[in-house]
């Protein structure tokens, strides 16, 4: 494989990272518009928000299915087209069930993209023999700043959501289809991958624990990814009510506790492959664990809210690199197909994502906000510790999950 295919195998999924960040936090600048049009209270726009939720869960196992059969680049392309439609259709929407209808959907096409692009990324790495997942996770990282800013922006200068969402769709169709044309077309194609699949479903009913069908690494894997994906949520939905609350920093500041979050994990990915091939997967799981208790820690309890500043970023950088490779691992599990397992873990993942506010919303009201972070802390070094244990693992032909640096799995044991 020549280097200009290996550039534009990488640089279209780079591109489907950005498509996929940037038309999701696009929606983002909408909701208060969609609050105001509606005249809701604030349980009711919870409610009509959650169609986004359960749109995104409800169409997994079709999603997975999807892709499988159809392959990443024709999902990517329709998923990604509808996210731009539907974004459109919520800026003009005057119907309430309408809105929510199309929100349902938005959902469903965003976790299509989603799915889409995490499995192209694995089969990339294996094809390419690099880690690769954490710069296609910055891209994402990267297209939600520019999705957010634009949309704002545009809001800004007074041109209006309809404006604001054609200029979406026209960008993000041109990405799409400019930018994606070297998305893997066939996912099941590959004469080594058929080879990969007869020898992981003998070796799965041999030696492979599942648990209704489910490996159990895939199990585990998805739990870790939970939690990371709640960690996440939480700090969006509750780094400006803390730093305000628990700080007294004013509000038209405290957004920018959460920026300082988002730019490290942005950075941290940029930087995230060459972590890898150094110091390898496990590694880069246990001490962005570390990183993520630390930060936590350090908001809590250095009560200032330049302790809450520097916490948050030291989330950020711990957070950054987990999840992608959490994912890329679970692309080489046997006994199950790299668009089953990252359907799976992106199932418990967006779960977290919904659940992950509400529980700390309970918790908090329980006991503190600051005792709620002081959980997350310790529960995220358990992630740490059962990464330690579970990445060490070897298979055939895969030494990235070890303490070496990373060398991906063989086509033998990247697909199953």
């Amino acid at each position: 494989m020549d280097k200009i295919e290996n550039r534009r195998l990488k640089t279209s999924n780079l591109t489907s990272f950005l498509v996929l960040g940037f038309l999701e936090a696009a929606f983002a600048p909408m909701v208060p518009y969609i609050k105001e049009r509606f005249n809701l209270d604030e349980g009711s726009l919870g409610l009509l928000l959650l169609c986004t939720g359960i749109g995104s869960f409800l169409s997994l196992p079709l999603v997975g299915a999807a892709v499988g059969r159809f392959g990443c680049r024709k999902a990517t392309a329709v998923t990604g087209l509808a996210m731009g439609l539907l974004l459109l259709t919520l800026a003009l929407s005057q119907n309430l069930y309408l809105t929510g209808v199309a929100l349902f959907v938005f959902g469903a096409a965003t976790i299509g993209i989603d799915v889409s692009s995490n499995v192209n990324a694995v089969l990339v790495e294996e094809k390419l023999k690099r880690p690769l997942m954490s710069g296609f996770h910055a891209g994402y990282s990267l297209g939600t700043l520019g999705g957010s800013m634009l949309v704002t922006l545009l809001l800004t200068m007074g041109l209006g959501l309809v404006t604001g969402s054609v200029t979406v769709l026209i960008i993000g169709a041109l990405a799409v289809f400019f930018g994606t044309r070297y998305l893997i077309s066939d996912v099941k194609g590959s004469e080594k991958q058929k080879e990969a699949e007869e020898e992981h479903s003998q070796e799965s009913e041999e030696k492979v624990p599942t648990i209704f069908g489910i490996p159990t690494l895939i199990l585990i894997i998805g739990c870790m990814c939970f939690i990371m994906y709640s960690l996440e949520g939480a700090v969006m939905s509750w780094s400006g009510v803390f730093v305000t609350q628990e700080r007294g920093m004013p509000l038209e500041v405290a957004g920018f506790i959460y920026s300082s979050f988002a730019i490290a994990m942005t950075v941290m990915r940029f930087v995230g492959n060459k972590m890898v091939s150094k110091i390898g997967r496990r590694l880069t799981v246990v001490v962005g664990s570390l990183l993520v208790s630390l930060g936590f820690m350090l908001t809590v309890l250095i009560n200032h809210p330049i302790g809450a500043a520097l916490g948050f970023l030291t989330v950020g950088l711990g957070a950054a690199n987990i999840v992608p490779q959490l994912v890329s691992f679970a692309g080489s599990v046997p006994g199950i197909s790299v668009h089953r397992a990252i359907t799976f873990i992106n199932a418990l993942g967006y779960s977290g994502i919904l659940c992950g506010p509400v529980i700390i919303g309970f918790t908090s009201k329980l006991s503190s906000l600051s005792a709620t972070f002081t959980g997350i802390a310790v529960i995220v070094l358990i992630v740490g510790i059962v990464g330690f244990k579970v990445l060490r693992i070897k298979k055939k032909g895969d030494t990235a999950g070890s303490d070496a640096p990373a060398v991906m799995p063989a086509p033998a044991t990247a697909n199953a």
